[in-house]
């Protein structure tokens, strides 16, 4: 079973049926812009004052540029912005829309970067564009090293509430249940409980450890963390697992 939002879905599920694997598709998550923009609109008309954008997510990148490209933002008049991604995949949405990365943590995590990024960042003012259910924790690294962190919600991420039928009937097909966020957890176990579903011998994927820290917080059993933190590692992770069955 796959649980990232519909459109994410595709490229995952084909690496897996590329390994021959049957693909149950549940999204647990899906996007809309936020409903009030004010504070991201502020912060664009004044990009002059920002040292860093981070970006932790490809659906951060896609909202963020849309939103600014909408409020007429030309970026060229900021040469000295510098952009941080989380991730490949991060990294490679950002390529794809014309634009480069800066830094790039070698463990892709949000804590990582914030550990790493720029050695010199005491006192720079950082723009982290982001969802609604968003993680806190690494703001207090940047924080601690003497940053000033600019948290800015630009999207909404809703779970998706399936008929209790269809969601008995996708459990019962699946082996194992991959999850790429805490969020598309947390859906999951809502759907579960007004289903009166209990994961029992389904094995839990988690892409990276802020996934797994989610669901340990529910008592579930992990049964690998992809490494690395993608839907690569994920694929891989449940080869392994198959090895030993």
């Amino acid at each position: 079973m796959i649980t990232r939002s519909k459109e994410d879905n595709k490229e995952f599920k084909e690496q897996l049926e590329r390994k021959g694997a049957e693909v149950v598709e549940a999204p647990m998550i899906q996007f809309k812009v936020s409903g009030n923009l004010t504070a991201i609109h502020e912060q664009l008309n004044q990009l002059e004052s920002i040292d860093w954008i981070v970006f932790t997510s490809p659906k951060t990148v896609e909202f963020f540029f849309a939103i600014a490209e909408d409020f007429g933002t030309k970026f060229y008049y900021y040469p000295d912005l510098k952009l941080a991604t989380v991730g490949e995949k991060t990294k490679l949405k950002l390529e794809h829309l014309g634009y480069r990365t800066n830094f790039v943590p070698i463990q892709y995590t949000a804590e990582v970067l914030a550990e790493n990024m720029d050695e010199n960042i005491e006192g720079k003012n950082v723009l982290i564009p982001q969802s609604n259910i968003a993680s806190k924790e690494y703001l207090e690294v940047f924080n601690k090293r003497g940053a000033q962190p600019i948290p800015v919600t630009i999207y909404e991420t809703l779970a998706v509430n399936y008929p209790v039928d269809s969601f008995i009937k996708k459990v019962n097909a699946i082996d194992y249940v991959t999850f790429a966020s805490g969020s598309t957890f947390k859906a999951f176990m809502e759907n579960a409980k007004s289903s009166g579903v209990k994961l029992t011998k389904e094995k839990i994927i988690c892409i990276g450890p802020s996934t797994a820290k989610v669901v340990q917080q529910y008592n579930q059993k992990i049964s690998a963390i992809a490494e690395p933190h993608t839907t690569e590692g994920m694929t891989s992770a449940i080869e392994k697992l198959e090895e030993y069955v």
